[in-house]
């Protein structure tokens, strides 16, 4: 494709179907070039390694495949996000294999990833690093690629109901909370800030109370050794 767009003015669904474009065209370029990788690493005898693999498809469209190869596993971990730039500042955009997020009343029953997204903004990212990743100086590139290099797996609550398909939302997960919206009809959740467990206070705590027990073992059974 030799699309070339301004995507500083994309709206959120829009955005959200260049991050699909892109995964369709670098998706299978990406294959061989991380199985070079795992290749070279078993050369070296190198059991454990995190890389980034980029592509740029789209003009101001990255789009990155973060790797992590661990002992006990033959292929590497390999999660898909995109660094795009608006007109309030970067945003992080990744594949939501959860689907919109577990609700607290059980798993969702969906099989395979029914084209939902997350996007974090630079906010989201930079606090992530200081609060959760505890960096002394965070940046956006260090909280992105904590996050898509994380576990983020947990329960979301739905806070307050803004449209038939537009909801405020909490998400708890195991070292904190995330907070922001869920668009149910463009598939899209979008998360602005993060609070790490120790900065939680009254009905934010008890929700983390009441699913630590849920997400120790939820972690213990998805744990990469």
């Amino acid at each position: 494709m030799l699309q070339r767009i301004a995507v500083e003015t994309l709206t959120l669904s829009e955005i959200s179907d260049l991050f699909q474009q892109s995964i369709e065209i670098a998706l299978p370029k990406s294959k061989g070039a991380i199985e070079n990788q795992v290749k070279r690493l078993k050369k070296l005898r190198i059991s454990r390694q995190k890389w980034v693999k980029t592509y740029e498809e789209f003009k101001g469209a990255k789009l990155n495949f973060y790797c992590e190869k661990v002992p006990t596993q033959d292929s590497p971990i390999v999660s898909i996000g995109m660094v795009h730039k608006t007109t309030r500042g970067l945003i992080l955009i990744s594949v939501d294999t959860s689907n919109g997020g577990v609700p607290t009343t059980g798993a969702l029953m969906t099989t395979g990833w029914q084209k939902w997204v997350k996007i974090y903004t630079a906010h989201f990212c930079e606090r992530f690093a200081e609060r959760i990743l505890k960096i002394d100086t965070p940046t956006f590139q260090s909280g992105s690629e904590g996050i898509m290099f994380s576990d983020m797996l947990g329960p979301v609550r739905v806070t307050d109901s803004l449209t038939d398909h537009v909801s405020e939302i909490e998400f708890q997960f195991k070292e904190g909370q995330a907070y922001g919206y869920r668009d149910s009809s463009s598939k899209i959740t979008y998360f602005r800030t993060v609070y790490s467990n120790d900065m939680l206070k009254r009905d934010r705590l008890e929700f983390k109370n009441e699913w630590e027990q849920p997400l120790d073992e939820l972690y213990d059974l998805f744990k990469w050794k």
